[in-house]
């Protein structure tokens, strides 16, 4: 029975990098006595797979896990589901709460197939001493690019690419005397994906602001299947 649950990555738990969320949720499953299923060959793993990964210092409001699990005779699916997100809740690490569950049909798509979409938010203090029209105008000049490149580094191998294609929009949530804070919603999933901090790196740069990203908090608030007419749908409720 192949399930996926959502779940928050706060607090500390923000720190936990994504190959070691792995082994935090397969040590939970087994302290809390839930079978999983395993991959076959001379080295199985179980059947764990998460959405894209977060960036280790990001919290994610709404991160997504499958878990292939053994059923158990006697207990119907939904029953089954629930004791398990308590079995499971309760071996969890602070900052990792699972909020939401679901059964997924058979032969669904793996997540990272289907989301295709992230939404973040990102929280200027009042500290960068920046105003909102700055901001707002540096926002608007660099989404008019044709094109923006960026450098990346890879197993010491150096490639380019243009990171203006994988940026959909960024909105002014707010601006005051707390700060400002935006809405950043970029493409990801398995054709690759950008960076805030690229995003914010280059607007930085092309457009003269003044940012210490150091000074900034980073939130992802979702991971959406966008379609072709730009619905967002949640993977939890998610047909494929």
């Amino acid at each position: 029975m192949k399930i996926r649950l959502a779940y928050t990555k706060k607090n500390e738990a923000k720190y936990i990098a994504h190959l070691d969320l792995t082994r935090v949720f397969d040590r939970a499953l087994r302290r809390a006595h839930i079978h999983v299923h395993y991959s076959q060959g001379f080295n199985p793993h179980p059947k764990i797979s998460f959405g894209p990964p977060l960036a280790v210092g990001v919290e994610g409001e709404r991160e997504y896990v499958d878990i292939d699990v053994q059923e158990v005779e006697g207990l119907s699916r939904k029953d089954l589901l629930a004791k398990i997100v308590e079995k499971l809740q309760a071996q969890l690490p602070e900052g990792i709460s699972i909020t939401d569950s679901a059964i997924r049909p058979e032969g669904s798509k793996a997540l990272m197939a289907v989301i295709n979409l992230a939404r973040y938010k990102l929280i200027f203090p009042e500290t960068l001493k920046l105003e909102g029209e700055e901001v707002a105008k540096a926002c608007e000049r660099w989404l008019a690019r044709d094109e923006v490149r960026v450098v990346r580094w890879h197993k010491g191998k150096e490639s380019e690419r243009n990171i203006r294609s994988m940026v959909n929009s960024i909105e002014i949530l707010s601006a005051g005397n707390q700060g400002i804070v935006l809405r950043l919603d970029i493409v990801t999933g398995n054709k690759g994906s950008v960076r805030p901090a690229e995003v914010l790196a280059s607007i930085a740069s092309l457009e003269g602001l003044d940012i210490d990203q150091d000074e900034m908090k980073v939130i992802r608030e979702g991971l959406y299947v966008a379609d072709a007419n730009g619905q967002l749908n949640d993977p939890l409720k998610e047909k494929s």
